[in-house]
């Protein structure tokens, strides 16, 4: 039978908790850094000639975190599983940059301008082979 003085108060959904700190002032900075970068192998960091603002428009914070630098520079780090990938998303900004992390995406860098120069070689001088140097080409 249901009776009224055998009822107890019970705290609603279960226990309570108890409410902590928040791991930054700044929480949409935070979740931001933790999404973009935390998770991957490679933790991109640029300094980029823009805007902080021009940049922000063109890399959500679920992409990058962009930091203004200046008036006209800013901070973007990024990460990805790919050396590529970090590459790309900066490159394709088409505003001058300056890499500062990862230390092998430097060299990465560099082997994949070279190989970009190379496939327009042959636009120059159709006797040359890409990555072949002047006047030597690949026997058919």
């Amino acid at each position: 039978t249901f009776r009224v003085d055998r009822l107890r108060l019970r705290t609603p959904n279960g226990p309570r908790f108890t409410p902590r700190e928040p791991p930054s002032p700044d929480l949409g900075r935070y979740i931001s850094e933790r999404i973009t970068a935390a998770p991957y192998r490679y933790h991109g960091r640029f300094t980029v000639q823009a805007p902080a603002e021009a940049i922000a428009a063109r890399m959500p914070p679920t992409m990058a975190v962009v930091e203004p630098a200046g008036e006209d520079v800013c901070v973007l780090t990024t990460g990805s599983n790919s050396l590529d990938e970090l590459a790309m998303w900066v490159a394709q900004l088409g505003v001058p940059f300056e890499t500062h992390e990862p230390p092998e995406l430097l060299e990465h860098l560099h082997t994949l301008g070279t190989r970009l120069i190379n496939a327009t070689t042959r636009l120059a001088d159709p006797s040359v082979t890409p990555g072949l140097p002047a006047g030597q080409a690949l026997r058919p």
